[in-house]
């Protein structure tokens, strides 16, 4: 194929391999397609191959006003110019999208919280937004890959290899059941500058962040500087005052923002700008069994098998599964929406 015969996007991803950022990409298309802007600039490369490459990855390519471009970017003032998308795009369109994030090292309650509500969100029809790290966006996803509205996952790095790499399964986990967006190309390098401009976007893409557990300065004040800038309310879940990690939140609250003591709150802001979720069952009462045989034999079946019909403690459950804390709390909430578990006091059942 010679470049005559290649799309668009392949010259987009091209351009975007030449490490020059967002913004001097931005400058670059602000007024030529990618091919002639390639042309123009003059620079050295095989798109073709890199085109190929990410076919071969089934990652698309996604520009500003073409399908499947996300339409809350529409008329965002730092919309990215070429973004890249592993999984369905038009999760990212999701009519109610809710951005769950937080500190990379969380405490057990910041944990527990996170996959609660990422769990209860998906399951009341809001797409849970977070960044993919260690911690509360992990435990945020882990919670969210279950029925209901497609988890999104906004990262840093190029979609050809997952970062962390401890978290390549919920990677795969998200893309498969949602999307995972990225506005680095394949080969892009996981760099510092790279997390704040991430986070930017993941701000751009939420009708509502709450932030779950966050020291006072760190990843999630950009991204909830970025919200702000942008009217987008911000929530926060109230921590103990001796907590660190609560510091964060706990000031966010001073400052006005609105307080996160479950998902009612959160389906609260939504509504005022006109956004309604699934209230589903009563958070007191456990929904009933509602799971097939398939979903009680898929991935989930791994932590059914953990529980029996006397309560067992978190400790007790890691000790024998050998689990982080995120990926066993998103599990046992996925299973408590599928009404097969439920948490008692922090001891957990089978229904």
């Amino acid at each position: 194929m010679t470049q005559a015969d290649l799309p668009e996007e392949a010259f987009a991803a091209a351009l975007a391999s030449q490490e020059i950022g967002p913004g001097g990409l931005r400058r670059l298309l602000a007024e030529d397609p990618p091919s002639l802007a390639w042309k123009r600039a003059g620079f050295s490369g095989d798109v073709g191959r890199i085109w190929q490459r990410h076919q071969e990855l089934d990652i698309e390519i996604l520009l500003p006003g073409a399908p499947g471009y996300p339409t809350r970017l529409h008329d965002d003032p730092a919309a990215p110019p070429v973004l890249f998308c592993r999984g369905d795009p038009a999760a990212a369109s999701h009519p109610a999208t809710v951005g769950l994030i937080g500190t990379r090292s969380p405490t057990r309650y910041g944990i527990g919280v996170a996959a609660q509500l990422g769990a209860e969100l998906a399951a009341s029809g809001a797409s849970v937004i977070s960044g993919l790290a260690l911690g509360i966006d992990a435990a945020a996803h882990e919670g969210a890959c279950t029925a209901g509205a497609p988890p999104v996952a906004v990262v840093a790095g190029g979609l050809d290899v997952p970062y962390p790499r401890r978290n390549a399964r919920l990677f795969a986990r998200v893309a498969a059941q949602g999307a995972v967006l990225s506005e680095s190309p394949v080969g892009g390098h996981t760099e510092k500058w790279r997390f704040p401009v991430r986070n930017r976007l993941l701000a751009a893409l939420c009708d509502v962040v709450v932030v779950v557990e966050s020291r006072q300065s760190g990843g999630s004040s950009y991204t909830v500087d970025a919200a702000a800038l942008r009217g987008i309310p911000v929530g926060a879940v109230p921590g103990s005052i001796r907590s660190p990690t609560s510091v964060g939140p706990n000031l966010l609250l001073v400052d006005g923002a609105f307080p996160v003591c479950g998902v009612s709150d959160i389906a609260t802001a939504l509504s005022l700008q006109g956004i309604f979720l699934d209230p589903g069952p009563s958070a007191s009462t456990p929904p009933p069994v509602t799971a097939t045989p398939e979903e009680r034999a898929g991935v989930d079946a791994v932590f059914l098998e953990l529980l029996t019909d006397t309560p067992t403690s978190l400790d007790e459950l890691r000790r024998i599964s050998g689990m982080e804390f995120a990926e066993l709390c998103g599990g046992l909430e996925r299973l408590a929406q599928l009404g097969l578990a439920h948490d008692v006091g922090g001891w957990w059942e089978r229904t």
